[in-house]
């Protein structure tokens, strides 16, 4: 039997129409298959994306916790498109060091292998998992990457396009402008909801103003929302208009909004002046300011990223199965310092440059969470 077989059968079923495992069943069962390969037809095209427990942003390496939201896209099968997503795992259920990473197999299928990858880009969209890193912002890199659009990526795929490692995406202008469009509307109806609390001290509405300043991605957009019962119209500061329509309403964690007609499907999450918005691979923190509001927030310091090169920090969720080194011991570039066990697989940390060790906070047998201390240098 065929391991690829076993375990990539979806995408064979989906564009011949015969369930593999029911036709090894009956093998394992004595039966002889019922057709002849001449009656083997291939329709269509189809998609699999792996949906893995491992972090891309930290190279891929194993995570584990309590899945706080699992809630996939719906499955759909009609003549010109399938969403199939085979799984094991459940909402509140959880993933933990000793077993495989997968969490999913998601699929699609369509006519045209166009079709296939624009139902994955909105399949991977509307995929909401919290609580893991998870492999999905690469997943959705992957669908909208040139060389898999032209069907020229290889195995070698990740280390020719992400050689100093997967980032997240940064989205192309017109991308930026329908997310920004989005945003300003989303933020207008939160505005409006939090203008109608009762018990205000001043007794009465507050108006809710028309321009407003969308900042995301090192860009600001001055948009003015022109509003009515079926949306709105977003004019930005060079005149470019977008329309978008929505019914989506504060506290829902997946928006689906159409943009000057097409489909925008992002996960959202309410952040001190407007949201975390995650959509085709991409991480935004999206402010929506007044101009006033945008115009101070630019005198603002940056908060600056702990120094840690003093430190060697656990990159996974694991178990410490051996220290190689002692304290008060030199080593160098290269050289091993532990070992850490994760998901069936030992993971060995070497020092990034020549030091001394000062101090052991981890031995073995210990079981680390991200980013705990395992050992500090001088």
């Amino acid at each position: 039997m065929n391991t690829r077989l076993q375990v990539e059968h979806p995408v064979t079923e989906l564009i011949t129409g015969i369930d593999l495992v029911e036709q090894m069943i009956r093998i394992a069962a004595g039966e002889k298959l019922s057709f002849g390969q001449d009656e083997v037809r291939l329709d269509g095209w189809a998609i699999e994306s792996r949906l893995y427990a491992e972090d891309p942003y930290r190279g891929f390496l194993p995570s584990t916790g309590r899945l706080s939201r699992y809630r996939p896209p719906a499955e759909v099968k009609t003549p010109e498109l399938v969403v199939r997503n085979d799984t094991g795992v459940f909402e509140g259920g959880e993933i933990s060091m000793y077993y495989d990473p997968m969490i999913a197999k998601l699929c699609t299928w369509a006519p045209s292998r166009a079709g296939a990858i624009q139902a994955m880009r909105a399949a991977l969209d509307a995929f909401e998992i919290e609580g893991i890193g998870h492999n999905l912002p690469f997943l959705s890199a992957v669908m909208d990457h040139e060389k898999f659009i032209a069907g020229q990526a290889t195995t070698a795929f990740i280390a020719e396009e992400y050689p100093e490692g997967f980032e997240g995406v940064a989205l192309p202008e017109d991308m930026l402008r329908r997310v920004a469009d989005s945003a300003a509307a989303m933020y207008r109806v939160a505005e409006i909801r939090r203008s109608r609390v009762s018990g205000r001290m001043d007794n009465h509405e507050r108006k809710v103003g028309t321009d407003w300043v969308v900042s995301l991605q090192d860009r600001d957009f001055a948009v003015t929302i022109d509003a009515d019962p079926d949306g709105a119209s977003v004019s930005f500061g060079d005149g470019h208009v977008l329309r978008v329509a929505s019914d989506w309403t504060p506290g829902q964690s997946l928006a689906r909004l159409m943009v000057d007609g097409a489909c925008l499907i992002a996960k959202i999450e309410k952040i001190p002046s407007g949201f975390r918005m995650r959509l085709r691979g991409a991480d935004l923190n999206v402010r929506v300011r007044t101009p006033r509001q945008a115009e101070l927030a630019r005198l603002m310091p940056e908060k600056v990223a702990p120094y840690t090169s003093r430190l060697l920090l656990c990159p996974m969720p694991g178990l410490i199965v051996s220290l190689a080194v002692a304290e008060g011991e030199e080593v160098h570039e290269g050289q091993a310092l532990c070992t850490v066990e994760a998901m069936k697989m030992e993971n060995i940390l070497r020092a990034e440059r020549k030091g001394v060790v000062a101090k052991l906070n981890a031995a073995p047998g210990d079981s680390l969470a991200v980013d705990e201390i395992i050992m500090e240098f001088e």
